[in-house]
């Protein structure tokens, strides 16, 4: 059977998607992974065969179809609304390439990222089971209105009003993490999977004491972290920071502190606690790794899925960005052993979840004419 992914807008988005992917393709299916020309490199290097379907970048659909910039709002209703939009130019950029993809391949199941709203349009087009891979985070149902709402002309093209249903639905989020009005979806355990580096002896030499992790993608410039690190070196634990190459170089070697660009799933071990902003694949990696979160307000507004996190007692929230209030949470979690204590448990419910080879037989079984 030919099976196509369609990747979600960013490589973070899309990372949850590749074990399924792999284990598909190992299970002896014929398997295309399609996004982004940004994104080629992080498919190509999961061995999966990449394709391009648009040369855009999500940055590039801030302008709008009248070539207007858009400024995006602060957070709440109207920025979801924003934001949705962005998505909804992305899916239309991509739309053309993935139509002539399905048409030429001819793929007999299509499984598109819960953001990858151009998915599900193909598939109608095609006549193929669609099926949606959605991490139940970060993913507010405004997003996909506002998509469909800027997807009206490729939506009338095609003759449809709304997107397309699903044939099946998969989710990696625990159950206790899910949303209660969440689209019912087959369970799927997260693996993390990041694109793999060489690694320094530190990153799995295992220490003393607990390690404190900063994820620093698509942090404030280096010199709002310097700022964090001089205070988180106050605690009793050792500092690390992973970031992109160009944000490490900018904050050179601060003493006390690791830098590197280590996977994150291959950085924490349990007893440790990561800071970061909320984006579904850290904390599904950190929930999977039994560590406790620190979240920080910012891109995207995690408010729904940390509040949810924050009421299961697997991380605290930081109320703001500042240096004093990211340290003092981070000394309040490595201090309370409640939250090591939820996020084991919060990773035995995903170790009770099917492995992503548990699920291939359904995604690929016969469907009735």
């Amino acid at each position: 059977m030919r099976v196509l992914f369609v990747a979600g807008h960013t490589a973070g988005a899309s990372y949850p998607l590749v074990p399924l992917a792999q284990a598909v393709r190992l299970a002896g299916h014929e398997v295309f992974f399609a996004g982004h020309e940004d994104l080629l490199p992080v498919i190509a290097s999961a061995g999966l065969p990449a394709v391009a379907v648009s040369s855009g970048r999500l940055p590039d659909f801030l302008v709008d179809r009248r070539g207007q910039t858009v400024e995006l709002p602060e957070p709440g209703h109207e920025r979801d609304v924003a934001v949705g939009r962005v998505f909804g130019r992305f899916a239309a950029d991509s739309l053309d390439g993935l139509l002539a993809l399905v048409r030429d391949w001819r793929p007999e199941r299509v499984i598109g990222a819960a953001t990858a709203h151009a998915a599900p349009l193909a598939a109608h087009d095609g006549g193929v089971p669609y099926v949606r891979f959605g991490t139940d985070l970060a993913e507010p149902v405004v997003h996909t209105l506002a998509a469909v709402a800027e997807l009206g002309p490729e939506l009338e093209k095609l003759g449809l009003y709304e997107l397309p249903a699903s044939w099946r639905a998969v989710s990696v989020a625990p159950p206790s993490l899910r949303p209660p009005d969440a689209t019912p979806a087959l369970p799927l355990r997260h693996i993390p999977y990041e694109t793999q580096t060489a690694l320094p002896p530190w990153a799995y030499a295992g220490g003393d004491g607990p390690r404190v992790l900063v994820s620093a993608y698509g942090e404030a410039p280096p010199e709002r972290l310097d700022d964090l690190l001089a205070g988180l070196r106050e605690l009793d634990a050792e500092i690390v920071v992973t970031a992109p190459q160009e944000t490490l170089d900018g904050l050179g070697q601060p003493p006390g502190v690791r830098l590197g660009r280590v996977p994150l799933g291959v950085a924490v071990r349990p007893g440790d606690v990561v800071v970061h902003r909320g984006h579904a694949d850290a904390v599904l990696t950190c929930l999977a790794r039994a560590v406790p979160q620190v979240l920080l307000p910012g891109e995207p507004d995690p408010d729904e899925h940390a509040a949810r996190l924050a009421q299961l007692g697997v991380a605290r929230l930081s109320a703001g960005a500042s240096a004093e209030e990211v340290v003092g949470a981070c000394r309040e979690v490595l201090a309370e052993p409640s939250y090591g204590q939820a996020a084991h448990r919060l990773r035995a419910e995903i170790h009770e979840m099917p492995l992503p080879a548990d699920l291939v037989p359904l995604l690929t079984e016969e469907v009735a004419a």
